[in-house]
């Protein structure tokens, strides 16, 4: 039962492992859409191991593979999070940007509007 056990968790972080590579990519294409829906799907996995007893289940070559599927996850848990971060960052530019519009137009009327505007 404990060697079932054993595999059906590393089944768990090959899954794991699986789903954060595809939220990698998605966020490689700035696809956030694609990135929150398997973030679903990650967190209910990360759940179930987290709620799973594993107590050092499963031989050296078990252990030595859990140990690469979780590096990978954080790999990639890191990728996603500096495109992210990036993201977040122009998101806070445009509503900069969007509130000196705002600030120029109420003290220059409509004129700031960027309707006279050309590059």
């Amino acid at each position: 039962m404990r060697d079932e056990h054993a595999t059906d968790m590393l089944s768990s972080y090959e899954h794991l492992a699986e789903v954060t590579s595809r939220m990698r990519e998605a966020a490689i294409r700035d696809d956030w859409d694609s990135v929150i829906a398997l973030e679903s799907e990650c967190a209910t996995l990360y759940t179930r191991l987290m709620s799973s007893k594993d107590p050092r289940g499963g031989d050296l070559a078990h252990q030595r593979r859990k140990s690469e599927l979780i590096c990978k996850v954080l790999e990639d848990d890191a990728q996603i999070r500096e495109r992210l971060s990036g993201q977040l960052v122009n998101i806070w530019r445009l509503l900069d940007g969007e509130r000196s519009v705002g600030r120029l137009s109420s003290v220059y009327g409509g004129a700031a509007s960027g309707a006279g505007h050309a590059d």
